[in-house]
């Protein structure tokens, strides 16, 4: 029977359990007796939902069995009135749910990354280091070529020594042997890349040429006519020859010994290194010989030793290696941290950064084992203290002659360590290259600013021209820079007619004494001895060209 409201609208009829309290369900016997009537109603109400659509409810007192719904049928319902048994017209339909459109096509579609882009010794990378390495090396270049003037009191003492190959090198002029002395700084900085490839990684690599190239020190003796940057060139292929034999033979570490036993004869500081040279020897080669590799350093000390105690028999110990002198040991490691600061602390991020984690991760498939702790540990630590040997022993000495361009060997070897850092510092895939770039930019303005403060030539120019008028083969001459008077005036004059000129009684003596026929000054304001003098005549007053240089004018007196 239908449910009706107080109010005579139509609903819904209740849940089940409501109308079942009342109408309790039959037994089985009783659906049973009236089977024929069930059967009977079934077929009536299966002709009429067949033929129109109905749908008839139960009675109150029949069992209703659950329907299963399906979900693409949705009913509705709605009062009928035409028929009292049936309380609801329910239509039945299907909701055909439309096709889903298909995904636009992407306008792009990158490609997969093959492994070999992230190898590292394929010819690929190796053209592409190459080729970074040529513009690292052109940019040394330039910075040397920015620096310019007339000859140092060394370069030309050097061009007119009587060393052979001091006579060799002064065939080639002053810019011949400037030339010749970039020519070795730079196959310096690429034997440097080469050894830092062969230690760590072509990254490495390039970022400890690119620093190196831009130090102060070696843009300095890229342009300065010495042998400095001979010496330079030979530690380099040292070290380089120590890398690159460290899986060969451990007599193959011989190679690297005559490179090493020349280098103090070139500069006397390269004295300083061959100590570390020879920890290397055994760094290197610990990790693929284990304890044999002690034997290698061993070799390679032995070799070292005997070529130069053969070299001090036939050409005497290098000159100026433990002269004393006054000055200040706090301002001499002032002045090195100056030089060197930014890149030792660079070396000391790399040395930490390397002994935490033997490799950075880039590549995972990286086959073979990882150089042990205290293996990294140890490297780390000689190439980082290497940097202090200079300074410690100049400022032990008092004596700063040069430390300017003797900081740059200590960084030869802290350099590679400095390069790992700023390779870690970029992370796996150059993932921060602005730390790099910031780096090297620092570096650079820092060299530059360096270089130009220290490059200072006398600016002898106008006094060479003013004294080729006056100057003989015959007279004797006294000025503060015999060398460069030697060296300019060589086709007028010979080299022993100049001599160093002091200050005090000993400048009034030779003045009264008259044996000098020209005096050459730098000086300020007219010393005592001069002033008022019958028996000489001021020639010539020279200011420099470069008012903010800080040089003093050149005074130029002649004998009546």
């Amino acid at each position: 029977m239908t449910t009706q409201q107080q109010d005579g609208s139509w609903s819904e009829p209740g849940p089940q359990q409501d109308w079942q309290q009342h109408y309790p369900p039959h037994t089985e016997q009783h659906q049973q007796g009236y089977g024929g009537q069930e059967a009977y109603e079934q077929q009536q109400t299966y002709g009429d939902q067949h033929a129109y659509g109905y749908q008839q409810q139960p009675y109150a007192g029949q069992q209703q069995s659950p329907q299963q719904s399906n979900p693409a049928q949705h009913y509705y319902a709605r009062p009928r009135t035409g028929d009292s048994d049936v309380e609801y017209y329910v239509p039945e339909y299907t909701v055909v749910e439309p096709e889903p459109e298909p995904e636009p096509e992407p306008g792009y579609v990158l490609p997969d990354v093959p492994v070999s882009a992230w190898s590292v010794d394929n010819s690929r990378s190796a053209w592409i280091s190459r080729g970074a390495l040529v513009l690292i090396l052109l940019v040394q270049a330039g910075l040397s070529f920015r620096l310019d003037g007339s000859a140092f009191p060394q370069e030309a003492k050097f061009l007119m020594s009587d060393g052979e190959l001091s006579g060799l090198v002064s065939q080639l002029g002053l810019a011949g042997a400037r030339a010749l002395s970039l020519a070795w700084a730079l196959g310096a900085t690429a034997l440097l890349f080469g050894a830092t490839r062969l230690l760590f990684n072509a990254r490495a690599g390039l970022a400890a040429a690119a620093m190196y190239s831009v130090l102060e020190s070696t843009a300095f003796t890229g342009r300065y006519a010495s042998l400095h940057s001979l010496s330079l060139f030979l530690l380099a292929a040292a070290l380089w020859l120590l890398a690159r034999t460290r899986q060969a033979s451990p007599a193959a570490v011989l190679l690297a010994a005559p490179f090493a036993a020349l280098a103090p004869f070139a500069a006397y500081a390269a004295a300083l290194y061959l100590p570390t040279l020879t920890v290397l020897a055994v760094l290197t080669a610990y990790r693929f010989r284990g304890a044999g590799a002690f034997g290698r350093g061993a070799l390679f000390a032995a070799a070292t030793g005997a070529l130069c105690f053969a070299g001090v028999q036939l050409a005497g110990t290098p000159s100026g290696w433990n002269v004393q002198s006054t000055d200040s040991a706090f301002e001499l490691l002032k002045e090195s941290a100056q030089w060197g600061g930014v890149v030792l602390l660079v070396a000391v991020i790399g040395a930490v950064g390397f002994i935490r984690r033997a490799r950075m991760g880039e590549m995972p498939w990286a086959e073979g084992s990882a150089p042990g702790a205290i293996r990294r540990s140890l490297l780390g630590l000689t190439m980082c203290a290497t940097a202090l040997l200079a300074p410690l022993y100049q400022a032990w000495l008092g004596n700063g002659s040069s430390l300017y361009v003797h900081v740059g060997f200590g960084l030869l070897f802290a350099v590679p360590m400095a390069g790992l850092g700023v390779s870690r510092m970029m992370g796996a895939h150059f993932r921060y290259p602005q730390i790099g770039i910031m780096i090297y930019v620092a570096a650079l303005v820092i060299g530059m600013a360096q270089t130009r403060e220290l490059y200072r030539p006398p600016d002898s120019a106008a006094m060479i021209g003013a004294l080729r008028e006056v100057v003989d083969t015959k007279g004797e001459y006294l000025t503060d820079d015999p060398e460069i008077s030697a060296y300019y005036l060589r086709a007028h004059t010979k080299p022993d007619q100049w001599h160093q000129a002091e200050r005090g009684p000993a400048l009034a003596a030779a003045v009264k004494k008259g044996s000098y026929d020209v005096i050459v000054l730098r000086a300020d304001s007219v010393p005592e001895a001069l002033h008022g003098n019958a028996n000489y005549r001021l020639l010539a007053l020279l200011r420099p060209s470069d008012k903010d240089g800080g040089q003093e004018p050149y005074r130029i007196w002649v004998k009546r």
